[in-house]
């Protein structure tokens, strides 16, 4: 019984192991796939490793019904969180303003002047930057002068995190 504690601990690290393995390998085997999608396909793949090993554990174990419900919700609770973590953890390296302006600065052997930083980083630039790339993914499209949604899979994920942030911070964003 004791070995199944264990494997039970186990699980959630072993579906992000999986999940961190998939989403790095088809990021780079398959750079068509995008960031973001390999991503959900990562997710998805450790969510099926957790869910698969509930079901061995359970198969070989003597637990009951109600106990083995309540272990697979909170392995599963657990997975979710480690997912997340995970994604804010690639999110920020990847779109940061603060952590890609320590890297430009850092790559730059003079140095930036603060003029310098600000025509890149103006909030014109970035909006349109960004509207770019939620046009260029798909996740939003243009008609008649106006940007509406295109992918309802970004439209879930984002009211998920918001209400993610108001059940854990009491709000839904920084400008509340």
């Amino acid at each position: 019984m004791i070995l199944n504690n264990w494997f039970q601990i186990a699980i959630p690290i072993m579906g992000l192991a999986a999940n961190v393995f998939v989403q790095l390998f088809s990021f780079r085997l398959t750079p068509m796939i995008g960031m973001l999608k390999s991503i959900i396909l990562g997710f998805t793949v450790g969510f099926f490793i957790v869910v698969l090993c509930e079901f061995y554990a359970n198969w070989y174990g003597t637990v009951r019904l109600a106990d083995y419900a309540a272990i697979l919700l909170v392995n599963v609770i657990t997975y979710s969180a480690f997912g997340y973590c995970y994604f804010h953890f690639i999110n920020l390296g990847e779109t940061a303003r603060r952590i890609r302006i320590l890297r430009e600065i850092y790559d730059s052997r003079e140095g930036l002047t603060q003029d310098e930083i600000l025509q890149k980083y103006n909030a014109r630039e970035i909006l349109k930057k960004r509207v770019s790339r939620l046009q260029n993914n798909k996740q939003i499209i243009l008609k008649d002068g106006r940007y509406f949604i295109n992918s309802p899979i970004m439209l879930s994920i984002a009211k998920t995190i918001a209400m993610l942030k108001l059940m854990l911070f009491g709000k839904q964003s920084e400008f509340d």
